[in-house]
């Protein structure tokens, strides 16, 4: 499992990192030959778009692995510790569940794009390209929660606790 999570790890900074720096520079390119040459490209603004689309699904998988999507647990912290265990085990699978759900109909629409042959307006560019962000980030954050729930469920990463023992919440671990 370990390697699988380093690939997939690879997989997720690489093409974050490439797609955020690429937007970065076109949009800088694209700045400058607007305010200095007075003439601006005309795909630029579709391009940064799709790499946005890219960087969104394929940062969501990483929030997934990194634990930082957003949740209320807070009567989660409060409960005993075995159904602590419990609820935070099934809030990941729930999670799973989502998106897998999102996988499953992100792949029908690229399929339907496909047999259409879409392409982009600005850059005559394959529309299914942008629309595989879809089911593959949403994939890759379905391995990540359920790993999540995995790791909750044989105790190899419980959390941290909130709650302390005198029954206040430590509102620095919040």
């Amino acid at each position: 499992m370990s390697k699988l999570d380093k690939v997939l790890t690879a997989i997720e900074e690489t093409v974050n990192g490439a797609l955020l720096l690429s937007a970065t520079a076109v949009l800088f390119v694209n700045v400058v030959l607007r305010y200095v040459f007075k003439s601006s490209t005309t795909w630029a603004e579709e391009a940064i778009r799709y790499a946005i689309v890219w960087v969104t699904f394929f940062g969501g998988s990483m929030c997934a692995r990194n634990k930082m999507h957003v949740g209320i647990d807070i009567f989660v912290q409060m409960a005993p510790r075995p159904v602590k265990k419990v609820l935070m085990a099934l809030a990941q699978l729930s999670a799973a569940f989502f998106t897998a759900v999102i996988t499953y109909f992100g792949w029908a629409s690229t399929q339907l794009v496909i047999e259409t042959a879409q392409k982009s307006p600005a850059m005559m560019m394959p529309m299914w390209i942008v629309y595989i962000a879809m089911p593959l980030g949403s994939a890759l954050m379905t391995i990540r929660f359920v790993a999540a729930a995995y790791a909750i469920l044989t105790d190899k990463s419980f959390g941290v606790d909130m709650v302390v023992e005198d029954g206040s919440v430590d509102m620095s671990r919040l």
